[in-house]
């Protein structure tokens, strides 16, 4: 009984198994018919988080071991700030909801880093994310396959609760409820498979060295994942695919190497011309996926042709945006936005007023809670206060990080860190354009939070000894180490 109750509590209080089931469970949010359940199921989840954050950060006093913990909690500050001055109205609720998100994201998520001072926390962390990568590769796969199976054999758009499964508006979204986010968690798995085919990896936490039938299981699930990206027609998601690509590329070919003017041109030359035919191949794959999909489509039987939409008149499938413009209304909503922030620029309106405060200023023509860019969504929310501190967080952090991508020695090309720093920055980009970084509790935003978090256990592992924590500012040791195993080589 005793030994059945020990092993509870250490289920209860494993961290690991808490941001894994987490994170499946928001994919699983996301999906048409078991997204109730599971939205359910993550309010259990999200009071679990909340007591892991309290027992190890609250009462165990480790939030001093996060690093720039002290933007976040001035940014959280400032949100809590925010609630007070708008007093009590409907929109309370949904601000509150994402403060209490804010420790688990920040300090869960990002802020498991603090666990991996010593050894075998890192080993932890490192089989954790096997774990993830693994479970995320299969999990889309799984969905991705289905997705497929219902778009060949259904053929239509299927009316839901929260939108339409299968085909909306010209756009696959399979058994996902939406296109977009069907788009972004392919791309997620596919950055998946990028850390799972990286041998030394696998090797350090495995003991094995990875397998040739396991590569082209990769092979397999990430082209699957970029076909079903291209039939969502997902702009914003294309745009993350040539960032990711783009940084990863410009680190092989910066990154610990010495800084000659004459090298460093030929490289930023070889940089430009890859960018172009990076961004043209993965715009023209997309059109070829299109294509042939609405040919192999549009050859079956006519009841396989055809999507109704409520009785709508039928349509044939040919998987282009019917908003033909580029921008799909998001300058609309930005100057929305502007308009939410000339009146209230200090602390903002908070999440939950979105909608107030945009009809109030915006003579009732706000169609969306969210301006679905991450940074103005900041400042509309919590003011130009809160911003001013996650942009100094963001900046302390990214540039630490750039120091250690770029100027480490070449040992670290083969680890995972350039995969998680490549899909940062991408995400940095992306986040211009969705619902990103602070106010959503989904999978999206917990994902950037864990990669975030990721990310900064191996950077530490780069900067040794002289790794430390700091509240505000970045240090100048990794300069120092950097520098003194220069003179070492020498």
């Amino acid at each position: 009984m005793a030994h059945d109750k020990s092993r509870l509590f250490s289920v209860r209080d494993n961290t690991s198994l808490f941001r894994i089931i987490y994170i499946v469970d928001l994919i699983l949010c996301q999906i048409g018919y078991i997204g109730v359940p599971a939205v359910v199921f993550a309010v259990f989840i999200f009071i679990w988080g909340l007591s892991l954050f309290t027992k190890k950060h609250i009462i165990n006093f480790n939030i001093k071991k996060v690093n720039y913990y002290g933007w976040l909690l001035l940014f959280i500050a400032a949100n809590i700030i925010t609630v007070i001055i708008r007093g009590y109205d409907d929109g309370i609720w949904e601000s509150l909801g994402m403060i209490l998100n804010m420790p688990i994201i920040f300090f869960m998520f990002y802020g498991l880093h603090s666990e991996a001072r010593d050894e075998p926390g890192k080993k932890r962390i490192y089989k954790e994310i096997y774990i993830l990568s693994n479970v995320m590769m299969w999990l889309s796969f799984a969905a991705n396959i289905f997705s497929l199976i219902t778009l060949y054999y259904v053929g239509r758009s299927i009316t839901y609760y929260y939108g339409y499964l299968v085909v909306y508006e010209n756009r696959f979204t399979g058994i996902y409820y939406n296109p977009n986010l069907m788009a972004f968690t392919s791309f997620c798995s596919t950055v998946c498979c990028h850390i799972l085919w990286q041998g030394d990896f696998i090797e350090k936490v495995t003991g094995k060295p990875i397998t040739k039938i396991k590569r082209i299981i990769i092979l397999l699930c990430a082209a699957l994942n970029l076909g079903v990206i291209f039939l969502t027609d997902s702009n914003a998601t294309a745009l993350i695919i040539v960032c990711y690509t783009i940084t990863y590329i410009t680190y092989r070919l910066l990154g610990g190497q010495a800084a000659r003017i004459g090298y460093i041109l030929k490289r930023v030359a070889a940089l430009i011309l890859t960018f172009v035919f990076i961004t043209a191949g993965i715009f023209c794959a997309r059109y070829l996926v299109q294509t042939g999909t609405t040919q192999t489509m549009n050859a079956q039987e006519e009841s396989m042709n055809v999507f109704e939409d409520n009785g709508d008149e039928l349509n044939k499938i040919t998987f282009e945006h019917e908003n033909k413009n580029l921008d799909s209304g998001r300058i609309k909503l930005f100057k929305q936005g502007v308009n939410v922030i000339r009146h209230h620029p200090i602390f903002g309106v908070g999440k939950g007023n979105i909608t107030k405060y945009g009809n109030r200023y915006n003579d009732n023509k706000m169609k969306y809670s969210d301006f679905h860019n991450g940074y103005l969504t900041i400042i509309v929310c919590s003011g130009f206060v809160g911003f001013i501190f996650f942009m100094g967080f963001a900046v302390c952090l990214g540039k630490r990080m750039a120091k250690t991508l770029f100027k480490v020695s070449p040992a670290i090309r083969s680890d995972i860190f350039p995969c998680l720093a490549s899909f940062i920055a991408a995400y940095c980009v992306y986040s211009f354009f969705e619902k990103t970084l602070v106010f959503e509790i989904s999978f999206m935003i917990t994902f950037f939070w864990l990669i975030l978090g990721y990310a900064t256990v191996c950077m530490a592992g780069y900067e040794g000894d002289d790794y430390e924590t700091h509240a505000f500012t970045s240090s100048d040791h990794l300069e120092k180490l950097i520098n003194r195993k220069r003179l070492l080589h020498k």
